[in-house]
């Protein structure tokens, strides 16, 4: 606890907060690709970018980065409350392994011609990853209660063909985000 205490006071004032001991500009990480994936319909070239994406951890995000407290950041985090690193763990893995099978799904339609099947793959990653983008941020900004587990869960389940906003009641949006 006496590390906690003494992290809080080294990131007072800088963009990592106070509470959790984590910093939003991860997520940069993730919505840079998103940014790209979202623009590959209208701009085929974005493919080659969107498959050199690799899974970063914290620690690798902020040691390549230009961060000014990128140092403090990686420290930090090592003494970041378990109740908000284990959920930040867990939704980064969900955001990691949603990339790289979409990457996988879409760039076998594009080697394919077939742009409109990466669309609707586009469509149906796009609010998943949004879902789980605003999930992690609410984490690191220290929003013990985001979700229900078994709503993200439910949201994210591999059975349902596709998400075309009829398959979401607003109860559900609504356990995504309180």
């Amino acid at each position: 606890m006496t590390y906690f205490k003494s992290y809080q006071g080294k990131v007072e004032g800088k963009n990592i907060n106070s509470r959790t001991l984590l910093a939003t500009d991860y997520l940069n990480h993730f919505n840079e690709i998103h940014m790209l994936m979202d623009m590959l319909p209208t701009m085929p070239d974005c493919l080659e970018d969107i498959c050199q994406w690799t899974p970063k951890s914290y620690q690798e995000h902020f040691r390549d980065s230009v961060f000014t407290d990128k140092n403090l950041a990686i420290e930090a985090y090592a003494h970041s409350p378990a109740e908000y690193r284990e959920s930040f763990e867990q939704t980064v893995s969900q955001m990691d392994n949603l990339l790289l099978q979409t990457i996988a799904r879409i760039k076998s339609e594009v080697d394919r011609h077939d742009m409109a099947a990466a669309q609707r793959i586009i469509d149906d990653y796009s609010p998943r990853m949004i879902a789980l983008i605003e999930a992690c941020g609410a984490i690191i900004n220290g929003e013990k209660h985001v979700a229900h587990q078994d709503s993200i869960d439910h949201y994210f389940d591999s059975n349902d063909d596709k998400l075309d906003g009829e398959d979401l009641a607003q109860s559900d949006i609504d356990d995504l985000f309180g």
